[in-house]
């Protein structure tokens, strides 16, 4: 973890703004520099506080595919040079997010493939809690598909 290291560069930070400010004759750049020397690193770890680690719930519609379907679309986003083990376990989620690019998740779960095949529809709604840091993800976890826990 780099806190410690944080810690450290701004007390000795800290130190360096006092230091600096001994050898200032304003009063007013005197007393800024101070109070930048003691106020920069809890300001800091505030920040860092208030938007790392955000989690949020976000539910998508997403296409499904299952047997020899998914196994193929497996195959061509993994690389793999042999077949998947057991296709009819391999589930396959993707949506469309824009720019001609797909997000997936790929699982492998007879019994959400079958859950899935007796849909009517071959859209479900998948849950994902999503981790952001300062607005930006950082991870995903999936949670549920259609009405099943992952």
């Amino acid at each position: 973890m780099l806190i410690p290291v944080y810690i450290v560069g701004f007390i000795l930070g800290g130190l360096l703004c006092f230091a600096i400010a001994q050898r200032v004759s304003n009063p007013q750049l005197r007393i800024c520099l101070r109070t930048i020397g003691v106020l920069a690193g809890p300001i800091f770890f505030l920040i860092v506080a208030i938007f790392s680690s955000q989690e949020r719930e976000k539910t998508y519609e997403m296409g499904w595919l299952t047997g020899k379907p998914a196994a193929e679309y497996y195959t061509q986003i993994y690389k793999a040079d042999v077949d998947p083990p057991n296709p009819e376990a391999i589930v396959m989620l993707k949506r469309s997010i824009g720019n001609n690019r797909m997000c997936f998740s790929s699982l492998k779960s007879k019994e959400l493939a079958f859950y899935l095949e007796s849909l009517p529809a071959h859209t479900v709604k998948v849950q994902y809690t999503v981790i952001n840091d300062f607005y930006r993800i950082r991870t995903f976890r999936l949670e549920g598909v259609g009405g099943l826990p992952a």
